[in-house]
């Protein structure tokens, strides 16, 4: 059985509508929105970034501190210090929640929390697999609505995460050649939660979907609230293809390029498509992440008929920071597998 979960875990109410679609459908955060090249990084609201000391320290080296970050970094596809299995420090790693979907039978619901707390539709599946036999297969049909419920799932971070930590997630997904990706005007797809003191909702840090047939503005990313976007250029999404996607926060709510440490990184098969150093990714100092949200939600309420495969689900923390460095020395999962 190849599922953990440490640190506890709660239930998050599957029902609870928490303003799901309003502030990531306003338009006035594209003034501030840059465009990165393929396989580069794309830096809202600044050109170049430098980094702060928010870097993680694996085996007393500091990954992802102080250091300039140039607009153009992390364009090697793929680039990574270590090899597949994880690099020095791996044996150490315990992360905070990992799922292959190898210990369910096929066909089996994944709903009830035990422990990835899917929505309705989502299932174990032989159909595809990335490693091993089995992957979760997530659908949502006509009729669904936003599909909240139904669509994806949620990880709910127990205890919650404060300002001065860091997460990251990642994650591998196929889409069949059948996929449509017609959620308007974006396709929701990794996003992390942050709440007020109060626990009251803050707004997500979203990877959004855009224009997965094109090779402009493909991927686009935001901190509702904050409202500014970042825009991905690159090869457009492959049908019939595993690629791996991992986000990582530094929760502050002031930015580096405010004097804080707030920054958003997100790799697309290991290379660093995006690294904004122009967003605070919680709202205030006393706001938390408390979530890992997986799609969960369709923005035009109209939906196709449509699934998608995901496997490997990881979620780290500064409690047992991942192993792996990309080519830019920065602190990431990457292909560590257990």
């Amino acid at each position: 059985m190849r599922v953990w979960f440490v640190l506890g875990m709660a239930v998050v109410c599957g029902g609870c509508s928490s303003s799901e679609g309003s502030t990531e459908q306003s338009a006035g955060g594209a003034a501030g929105s840059s465009s990165a090249g393929a396989g580069g990084t794309a830096s809202a609201g600044s050109g170049g970034s430098t980094a702060g000391a928010g870097g993680s320290t694996i085996g007393g080296q500091s990954a992802g501190g102080s250091g300039a970050v140039g607009g153009a970094s992390g364009g090697s596809a793929g680039a990574s210090s270590a090899g597949a299995g994880g690099g020095a420090g791996a044996q150490n790693f315990t992360p905070y929640f990992f799922d292959d979907f190898e210990s369910y039978s096929d066909g089996s619901s994944l709903s009830g929390n035990h422990p990835f707390d899917a929505a309705g539709r989502s299932k174990a599946s032989s159909e595809e697999a990335f490693r091993g036999s089995q992957s979760a297969r997530m659908e949502i049909q006509q009729g669904d609505g936003g599909g909240f419920g139904k669509w994806g799932g949620i990880v709910p971070i127990k205890p919650a995460l404060n300002k001065g930590q860091e997460v990251w997630v990642r994650l591998q997904v196929r889409w069949p050649a059948s996929f449509q990706f017609t959620a308007s005007p974006w396709m929701k797809f990794l996003r992390l939660h942050s709440t007020h003191a109060d626990g009251g909702n803050a707004g997500y840090n979203d990877l959004y979907v855009d224009q997965a047939d094109s090779t402009q503005s493909v991927l686009r990313t935001i901190k509702e609230v904050h409202d500014v976007w970042a825009v991905y250029d690159g090869p457009k999404l492959p049908r019939d293809q595993w690629e791996s996607y991992e986000m990582y926060l530094f929760i502050d709510d002031q930015s580096v390029d405010s004097g804080g440490q707030g920054r958003v990184r997100i790799w697309r098969d290991d290379a660093l498509i995006f690294d904004r150093t122009d967003v605070p990714t919680i709202v205030e100092a006393q706001g938390t992440i408390d979530a890992f949200y997986l799609f969960t939600y369709w923005n035009n309420e109209q939906p196709p008929n449509n699934h998608c495969y995901v496997d490997d689900l990881v979620i780290a923390t500064d409690v047992s920071p991942p192993p792996n460095q990309d080519a830019s020395g920065n602190a990431f999962i990457g292909p560590w597998t257990p």
